[in-house]
């Protein structure tokens, strides 16, 4: 299991009261960047860490906000191509899906690039065939099945794979947007 890093944006820089958030957690550092960005990293990270609990917190307690973006755990994801379109965004957490989508509506060509092509190389053609067959077919696998002549079982493969890998839920809506968006 590899580390979890979580890259925060803050609307008014109050560090030292975020790192007293961030000590309360046994599986949790963060780093100031000397771009301004906090950079946290998860060595605990599991799949049903929530890390709206701190947001949380740190509104309550300290009346401090921030834009996060959890760096998905694929492998060689370059998670700092998009820490200036934090500054950009709403208070929030934001997963790579949210991210795609704000990503496209902003118009950052260059890192619409570089997503198409990482994951293009990380799964192949076939498997991002596959899963934009899946959205356009309703997110319907016994349709997708019939509309890309392969048997249903492949498709349900494919997508738990990519789900998995990814860490973009294209059985949800938001998921299956994010990825017609990018790959329009």
């Amino acid at each position: 299991m590899r580390n979890r890093k979580i890259y925060l944006a803050m609307k008014n820089n109050d560090f030292e009261a975020l790192r007293l958030i961030i000590e309360g957690y046994e599986t949790l550092t963060a780093t100031l960047r000397e771009d301004g960005i906090v950079e946290i990293t998860d060595f605990g990270f599991n799949e049903t860490a929530d890390y709206m609990d701190i947001r949380e917190l740190a509104m309550q307690e300290f009346y401090l906000d921030f834009v996060a973006f959890v760096v998905p755990n694929c492998p060689d994801f370059d998670g700092e191509l998009f820490l200036p379109l934090l500054r950009q965004l709403n208070p929030g957490i934001y997963q790579i899906s949210d991210l795609i989508v704000e990503m496209v509506f902003t118009n950052h060509i260059e890192i619409k690039n570089y997503l198409k092509k990482y994951y293009y190389s990380l799964f192949g053609p076939e498997t991002i065939e596959t899963v934009l067959g899946f959205v356009k077919a309703n997110q319907n696998a016994c349709q997708a099945a019939k509309q890309l002549y392969m048997h249903r079982n492949t498709i349900n493969y494919r997508l738990d794979h990519f789900i998995m890998v990814s860490e973009i839920n294209v059985r949800s809506f938001k998921g299956g947007m994010a990825m017609v968006l990018l790959f329009r």
